[in-house]
């Protein structure tokens, strides 16, 4: 990741979503910059590929759905998403873009940080739990070394 300006203003803040409270506390933060800094602000959620199983293909298909996978996003990182939206709606912000992609979650936030044009990424940093806080920094990491973006964590 290169190194950041400080006269830098950013135009496109992407947040990573996936339910946790400093995820949720992360999508507000980057609410409130989006609004002091009059930009664009995407909401990412990385949901789990769920293959269907045959019938349900079947049944798509006679609906007029091609689609072998569906993204399968947890109850919290819904909640959360829809919750991040409601708070940038109610800071003034319009636009907001919602995201849900599938695959890993490091790859996809660079991946589209990278495709959306965002030259910010927002993420939430836990500091409870070893398994959950493990998970976090492997993710930080891999973001913070894949993704040429200024990362900001929120505690």
């Amino acid at each position: 990741m290169g190194a950041v300006s400080h006269t830098a203003s950013f135009r496109h803040i992407l947040v990573g979503v996936d339910g946790s409270a400093p995820a949720c506390r992360a999508a507000v933060s980057a609410a409130r910059l989006a609004l002091a800094l009059n930009a664009k602000l995407t909401f990412l959620a990385v949901a789990r590929e769920v293959r269907a199983s045959k019938e349900i293909e079947d049944y798509a298909k006679l609906e007029g759905i091609y689609a072998s996978s569906f993204p399968l996003l947890r109850k919290e990182a819904e909640f959360c998403l829809a919750a991040a939206v409601i708070s940038a709606r109610e800071l003034g912000l319009k636009g907001t873009e919602r995201l849900v992609q599938t695959g890993d979650v490091a790859q996809t936030i660079a991946r589209v940080s990278h495709t959306h044009g965002a030259d910010c990424i927002v993420l939430g940093r836990s500091s409870h739990g070893a398994m959950r806080t493990l998970f976090t920094r492997s993710v930080v990491k891999t973001v913070e070394e894949i993704a040429d973006k200024a990362l900001l964590l929120i505690p």
